[in-house]
């Protein structure tokens, strides 16, 4: 079977035509588009280019504004909120980074909580702007509630993913961007979409049983059982309950719940001043010799390179820069059934395919 290809101009201008065309305002439909773009060409498809249809739906359907008055307050030299007025949460994460990083110039650090805001995608998405900036970059956001609890049958905290970025000397950031479980729901709507199984460790059933049936898994099991539980709680506490937001099980549901419903995240973003604790350039050139001693460090396979976070990311998007970006079948049906809903051009094929 053969994925379809598309370049990742086109993976860009597809998604920024249909926001434009749902209504959404031009500023956020830029932002949000960049995020699905850089996020499929990193190979993070889950959160990519392949959400675009949902988002759409939303904003038709009420849940996102398409036009959100962004409102920021700072609240003391190093902290401040944003209220997204339940717009998109790409362009109200990437604006709360951007007051973070100007925080951060001034106290040397910055901290920005948001509330009223929907799903961000992928976390690197907003931390990765704090490395570009020489700073140390934060990101969490809560979810929906999907992760088995330890000892329960039952699912309290959502996948609640980490991230933190910082810049090296020649060389991409260092960019460790995770949920607290080994896959995300998203990806297991993949497998559910493709009819393949889950791989085991991954999901249990609706009673709290290991399941490897993608349509029987219901929940996600978290890493490392009681330690990956205490990371989702971690990123609660900052994204549910220093937001004001609701937490814990009373999350909404990205897909169970109406469009028609608002879902009243909260996400937690910082950002920290390197050179207000040593001189950067120092800090980069460590950081870069300590990723090159453990990229050479002697393999187990030959043919599987170490790695550092970040780096499986970084190869993923030269080959898709080269190559084009993999699309499966079913998510191309639907592109073009968005487009034609929408009167707009679906993506433009590339003229070879990837084998799956």
């Amino acid at each position: 079977m053969t994925d379809l290809l598309i370049s990742e101009s086109e993976i860009f201008r597809f998604a920024y035509d249909a926001l434009t065309a749902a209504g959404v305002r031009d500023d956020v439909a830029q932002t949000t588009a960049r995020g699905l773009w850089r996020t499929s060409l990193r190979g993070v498809d889950s959160h990519g280019i392949r959400l675009l249809v949902h988002y759409v739906h939303a904003v038709k359907g009420g849940r996102i504004n398409p036009n959100p008055n962004f409102r920021w307050t700072q609240t003391a030299p190093a902290t401040g909120t944003l209220d997204a007025d339940h717009g998109f949460g790409h362009a109200a994460g990437m604006s709360a980074m951007r007051h973070a990083i100007a925080l951060a110039r001034g106290a040397g650090a910055g901290f920005v909580s948001v509330r009223n805001s929907t799903h961000c995608g992928a976390m690197a998405y907003f931390a990765m702007e704090a490395a570009a900036q020489d700073m140390i970059g934060l990101a969490f956001t809560h979810a929906t509630p999907k992760v088995q609890s330890p000892g329960a049958t039952t699912p309290f905290f959502g996948t609640n993913p980490v991230c933190v970025t910082a810049p090296m000397q020649d060389d991409d950031p260092f960019c460790f961007d995770s949920a607290i479980t080994q896959y995300s729901f998203n990806k297991v709507r993949q497998f559910r979409e493709e009819g393949k199984p889950v791989p085991p460790g991954i999901a249990s059933d609706i009673n709290g049983h290991m399941t490897t049936d993608p349509d029987a898994a219901f929940q996600l099991l978290p890493l490392g059982i009681y330690k990956g539980f205490g990371l989702a709680m971690m990123v609660d506490i900052f994204c549910g309950l220093l937001s004001g937001m609701p937490s814990g099980d009373e999350v909404s549901s990205m897909f169970e719940n109406p469009l028609s419903e608002r879902r009243l995240l909260g996400h937690f973003f910082g950002a920290i001043r390197i050179d207000a604790f040593l001189e950067i350039e120092n800090f980069k050139r460590q950081l870069k010799r300590n990723a090159d001693k453990i990229r050479s460090q002697p393999r187990l396979d030959p043919n599987q390179p170490v790695m550092i976070p970040g780096d499986p990311e970084k190869m993923i998007e030269q080959q898709r820069r080269a190559a084009g970006v993999p699309i499966k079948a079913l998510d191309m049906s639907k592109f073009e059934a968005l487009a034609a809903e929408l009167g707009i051009d679906p993506p433009r094929q590339m003229e070879h395919a990837a084998s799956t």
